[in-house]
């Protein structure tokens, strides 16, 4: 391994061309689901709700990295659409916690799924190489992402 250290500006220039990039070749219009009025942000915090049952309001904002006032929109829309509940905590009442429902997870397992089908049907254009390439790049960022102080 290498004892570089990394360039920083490279790295903002790299991430500020992938990151978009990432999500329109693979998501888009996929993502944007106009009947449900659902959009990308929507999404995450289904999938995140999924991922970590029970978590407070501010946990979601901050892995989001969005602010508590922006979410709390996001939050009543999945709320009326059943898709999610809100819990308050027992000892603390100011504390609230969300919970994804029954409803939310079917709801997101079906839209996950229309989501793989249709990126496998984008990735089928690269190589079976460059896929592995891409799936080993993504795996890579998740994992030194996830090390990362928010």
């Amino acid at each position: 391994m290498s004892n570089e250290r990394l360039n920083t500006s490279e790295l903002v220039d790299q991430t500020l061309f992938i990151l978009p990039h990432l999500s329109k070749k693979l998501f888009e219009p996929i993502h944007r689901n106009e009947a449900s009025e659902l959009h990308q942000t929507h999404f995450h915090i289904l999938h995140l709700v999924s991922e970590h049952p029970m978590l407070k309001i501010s946990e979601i904002a901050a892995k989001l990295a969005v602010k508590k006032p922006n979410l709390t929109p996001l939050l009543n829309t999945l709320t009326e659409k059943g898709f999610i509940s809100r819990k308050k905590d027992e000892h603390d009442g100011r504390v609230m916690y969300i919970t994804l429902t029954e409803t939310g997870r079917r709801f997101l397992d079906e839209k996950k799924g229309e989501l793989q089908i249709k990126v496998a049907d984008r990735l089928a254009s690269l190589s079976a190489e460059d896929q592995a390439k891409l799936g080993r790049a993504v795996a890579d960022m998740h994992e030194v992402i996830s090390k990362l102080e928010d």
